[in-house]
C-alpha cells in the first residue's frame, strides 16, 4: 500500500471514529424555506449594509480560487461551498446576490483580501477568502417563510463544523488522485499559476491540515460548540500562541463556548466581551481578526522569532477595522416587526415596563458616565458567585497560562497578557507603516482609549434593547427563550440549528428535526443555571419567582422596548436621563 493510501486510511478512520473530522456535508439540516427577506430599519442605508457585510478585516483563511474549486471530503464531487451545505451550516445565504461588494455572491461576512507577507513566497499576495465581523454578528430569524435580517445580531452558523469540512476537503483533495489532478488543473486555469506552484501550495496545506486534525483529535480541542456558538477567547489564544508560534503544546481545549453576541450599542460600553475583559475597540477588533486567521509574522518557517519591528507585521487591516467600528456607531437596535410577528399587547407592555423597572433594571438599565467623551454606558459586572451562570468562560480566561515563546522571551503568559501584548504591537506596527500621527492613532484605537485587558471573575450585564431578536439566552446560549429565562424551571435538553422563531415565548423553536443538534445542559460549559427568579435559595437566585402574568408582561415589554422608554440614569447622580446619551 502506498504511503498516501496508508495516510488516507488513518485519516478516514479518525474522521469516522473521532468526530473531529467531518467527511462531507451529508446529514446537515435542510435549507429552511424562505419566500422573502425583510430588512429592518436599523440606521444603515443599503450601501453601508453591503460594505459592512463584505469589508475585509484582514482574515485570510485560504486562496479564494481554492474556495471556489475545492470539493468536500475524500470522494464527494460536491463543492465545499455547495448552496445546500452552506444553508445546512446556517450561513446567511437567503436573498444574497453578487454585487459590487460581493462579486462572488458569497454569504454575509465572507470576504476576499490579500497581503504580501514580508519575505513570503512570490504568490503570498494571492487573493484569499476569510470572514469579517459580520459573519458572526449578523443574525436572521425566520417566521412562516419570512426571513428577518438582524444587523448586528448573533449568527447561527456552525463555524466548527465548517472548519472540519474545510480541513477534510484539503486532506481528501491532496490524497485522492482524481480529485488532486482536477483541483490543480482548475486552480491553475483560474489563477494563471504554474501547476507546480499549485502543487506546492496544496502540499503545504495538506500537512498543515493533517497536523491540525491530529492535534485536534488528540487533545479534543473543540468539543461541543455547534450552531451559534464558539469559544472565541480560547480560539484566539490557540491561534496566536499555538498555531502562529508553531508551538502546539500551547493549545488548550475550548471548554467555554458562548453564543455570538449582538453588537448594537457596543461602542458605548465601557468594557466588552462577556467577561468585561477588553476596554479598547481596536484591541477587540484586531483580536477578533487575529483569532479568525489573520496572517502574522511572529516566527519564520522554522519557528524562529522574526526580528523586530517586522515581527509584528500582519494582515490585520486597521483601516477597515476603524471603518467597521464607526459603522457600529450608526447601528441601532431592531424594532419588533409587528407586520411579520404580530402586534404587541399594550396593556401587557405597560405592566411589563413596571415589573422590568422593579426587577431587572437594577442590572440591565442604562447607566451613563457623562464625564467621558463620548458618554459611556457603564455595565455592572456581576460576580460569578452571584449570577451563578456557567463560569468557564471567565475562569478559563483568567487561569490558563501559556509559554510566551518569541513573544516575550519564553516567559509564562496568561490570556489577558497575550491579548494585550499582541493587539498593541500589531496595531501600533500597522500605524507605523501607515505613518499615523498621535491623533490618528487615538482615533483608530477608538476614542483614545488605552488598551487595557483584565480578567474578572464576573460577567457583565448589558442593556436589553432589541433582546427579542437574539435568542437563545445567557452567555452560553443554554436557555432557548425569554419565557424559559424568566421561569424557575428550564428545559434540560433541546434542539438547536433552526432559525424558526417563536414570537410567544420569544425564542427559537426547540422541537426535534432532521440534522438538528441536541443541546444538553448537563454538559460542562452548557449549564443553564443562574440568573434565577425562584422562591427557593438556589445558587444564582436574583429574586423571588415572577408570577406567570408578570413573566408574560416583561416579555411583551422587551418586544417593544426602545431607547425612548428604556430605564436610563446618570451613573453618578442617578438622575433619570433621556436623549442621545441614552440611545437615539
Amino acid at each position: 500500500m502506498s504511503w498516501r493510501r496508508i495516510v488516507l486510511a488513518v485519516v478516514a478512520a479518525l474522521g469516522a471514529g473521532g468526530a473531529y473530522l467531518a467527511l462531507s456535508g451529508d446529514g446537515l439540516p435542510a435549507a429552511e424555506p424562505v419566500r422573502r427577506v425583510v430588512k429592518l430599519e436599523q440606521g444603515w442605508p443599503e450601501e453601508v449594509r453591503q460594505r459592512y457585510h463584505y469589508t475585509s478585516q484582514g482574515t485570510l483563511i485560504l486562496p479564494a480560487a481554492w474556495l471556489m474549486e475545492i470539493r468536500q471530503g475524500f470522494f464527494s464531487s460536491k463543492k465545499l461551498i455547495d448552496p445546500e451545505t452552506l444553508a445546512g451550516l446556517r450561513f446567511l445565504t437567503d436573498g444574497i446576490e453578487a454585487g459590487a461588494w460581493n462579486k462572488a455572491g458569497l454569504p454575509i461576512g465572507w470576504t476576499v483580501d490579500s497581503w504580501a507577507k514580508p519575505g513570503g513566497p512570490a504568490d503570498s499576495k494571492m487573493p484569499k477568502a476569510g470572514f469579517n465581523c459580520a459573519a458572526c454578528h449578523t443574525g436572521q430569524i425566520n417566521y412562516k417563510g419570512t426571513a428577518i435580517l438582524i444587523e448586528g445580531g448573533g449568527a447561527l452558523h456552525d463555524a466548527a463544523q465548517f472548519q472540519n469540512l474545510l480541513g477534510t476537503a484539503v486532506l481528501g483533495t491532496y490524497l485522492v488522485p482524481w480529485k488532486h489532478a482536477a483541483f490543480v488543473d482548475a486552480v491553475a486555469k483560474a489563477t494563471g499559476q504554474d501547476k507546480a506552484a499549485v502543487e506546492d501550495g496544496l502540499k503545504a496545506a495538506f500537512w498543515k491540515a493533517a497536523s491540525a486534525a491530529w492535534t485536534g483529535f488528540r487533545m479534543s480541542l473543540y468539543p461541543g460548540e455547534g450552531y451559534g456558538r464558539l469559544d472565541a477567547l480560547q480560539r484566539i489564544a490557540n491561534t496566536l500562541l499555538a498555531d502562529d508560534l508553531h508551538m502546539p503544546s500551547n493549545n488548550r481545549p475550548a471548554g467555554a463556548p458562548v453564543k455570538f453576541p449582538f453588537v448594537w450599542d457596543i461602542w458605548r460600553f465601557d468594557w466588552v466581551q462577556y467577561n468585561g475583559s477588553v476596554r479598547q475597540p481596536m484591541a477587540r477588533n484586531a483580536g477578533e481578526a487575529l483569532g479568525v486567521r489573520a496572517e502574522t509574522n511572529f516566527v519564520d518557517a522554522d519557528g524562529k522569532p522574526v526580528a523586530e519591528p517586522a515581527r509584528w507585521d500582519s494582515s490585520v487591516n486597521v483601516v477597515n477595522l476603524e471603518w467597521l467600528e464607526h459603522a457600529l456607531e450608526r447601528l441601532r437596535a431592531p424594532a419588533w416587526p409587528a407586520e411579520v410577528l404580530g402586534p404587541i399587547d399594550a396593556a401587557k407592555t405597560a405592566r411589563g415596563k413596571v415589573v422590568f423597572a422593579e426587577r431587572c433594571a437594577g442590572c440591565h438599565g442604562i447607566r451613563v458616565d457623562r464625564t467621558r467623551v463620548p458618554a459611556e454606558w457603564v455595565l455592572p459586572m456581576i460576580p460569578l458567585t452571584e449570577i451563578g451562570t456557567a463560569p468557564q468562560q471567565a475562569l478559563n480566561f483568567k487561569n490558563e497560562t501559556y509559554d510566551g515563546g518569541p513573544l516575550n522571551g519564553g516567559k509564562p503568559i496568561d490570556g489577558k497578557g497575550a491579548l494585550k501584548l499582541v493587539t498593541t504591537q500589531v496595531s501600533q506596527r500597522a500605524y507605523d507603516v501607515l505613518g499615523y500621527n498621535s491623533q490618528q492613532r487615538a482615533a483608530a484605537d477608538g476614542f483614545g482609549r488605552d488598551n487595557v485587558v483584565r480578567a474578572p471573575e464576573a460577567y457583565k450585564a448589558r442593556p436589553l434593547v432589541g433582546a427579542w431578536a437574539v435568542p437563545p439566552y445567557l452567555h452560553n446560549g443554554s436557555v432557548p427563550s425569554l419565557w424559559d429565562l424568566l421561569s424557575p424551571v428550564r428545559p434540560g435538553t433541546f434542539y438547536v440549528g433552526t432559525r424558526e422563531y417563536d414570537p410567544v415565548k420569544v425564542g427559537l423553536r426547540t422541537e426535534a428535526f432532521a440534522g438538528g443538534q441536541v443541546f444538553d445542559t448537563a454538559k460542562a460549559g452548557n449549564e443553564n443555571t443562574g440568573h434565577w427568579f425562584a422562591d427557593d435559595q438556589r445558587a444564582g437566585r436574583l429574586g423571588s419567582a415572577l408570577a406567570e402574568a408578570d413573566r408574560w408582561a416583561v416579555i411583551e415589554y422587551l418586544k417593544g422596548a426602545g431607547y425612548a422608554d428604556y430605564p436610563c440614569t446618570d451613573n453618578t447622580t442617578k438622575e433619570a436621563l433621556t436623549g442621545a446619551v441614552c440611545g437615539w
